[in-house]
């Protein structure tokens, strides 16, 4: 059983072992959310060598060793060799660096599934059970879950202050938004119709007693 948490990884020093194309994978994930990667591969892919060059990450061109890890926050082992990734996941844990390995269960973390659409993200993890129960899942849900979820998000938490300010009630607002949130908000978001589901908010404001927002009281 694993806790599930989100990490902030920008800014931070995250290292992944290895250099192939499940190692770029894993790089492409890191870079997304900002993270600085270090690569620690005596071999790499052409499009880890694509990053190298463009400056996007810092390549050791070395075999693992221990004694290459310093304050790092999280190691992925993403090798082809099972002793290398098992090396790997003994040294950062020694040096209480967050360690996922991508070819078992000796990490103290598992990179889930995901779906990323702006702000929103949805994870999937089977606990290690099963990768392609996983990802058949993400397929199913990506199709359920188009781009105007991210934008709809936009639009909600463009509101959210708004609805605080106008009504200061804590209980009232939850039940704001149980009254938006419902059936009817997942269909016009389906659909794009992100202007009828402003509407929605600003018809349901108002029959909490608030004006819509116009900036008025």
């Amino acid at each position: 059983m694993f806790y599930p948490i989100n990490l902030d990884v920008a800014g931070k020093s995250c290292v992944v072992v290895g250099g192939g194309e499940v190692a770029f994978r894993k790089i492409c994930g890191l870079l997304e959310v900002g993270a600085r990667v270090t690569v620690i591969a005596p071999e790499i892919c052409a499009e880890v060598a694509k990053l190298v060059e463009d400056g996007e990450i810092f390549l050791l061109r070395e075999k693992f060793s221990p004694d290459l890890l310093d304050n790092e926050l999280l190691l992925i082992a993403a090798t082809d060799n099972p002793e290398v990734n098992q090396l790997a996941a003994q040294a950062a844990r020694a040096k209480k660096i967050l360690v996922n390995v991508v070819d078992g269960t000796s990490g103290n973390f598992n990179v889930p599934s995901r779906i990323r659409r702006g702000d929103l993200l949805l994870t999937i993890s089977t606990g290690a059970n099963s990768p392609a129960f996983s990802k058949f899942l993400r397929q199913m849900l990506e199709a359920e879950l188009g781009a105007n979820f991210g934008a709809g998000l936009e639009l909600i938490a463009r509101r959210r202050q708004e609805v605080k300010r106008l009504l200061p009630n804590s209980q009232l607002r939850k039940f704001f938004w149980q009254k938006i949130l419902t059936h009817e908000t997942w269909r016009l978001l389906k659909s794009g119709q992100l202007g009828d589901l402003e509407e929605l908010l600003n018809h349901a404001l108002e029959s909490f007693g608030a004006k819509s927002h116009d900036g008025t009281d």
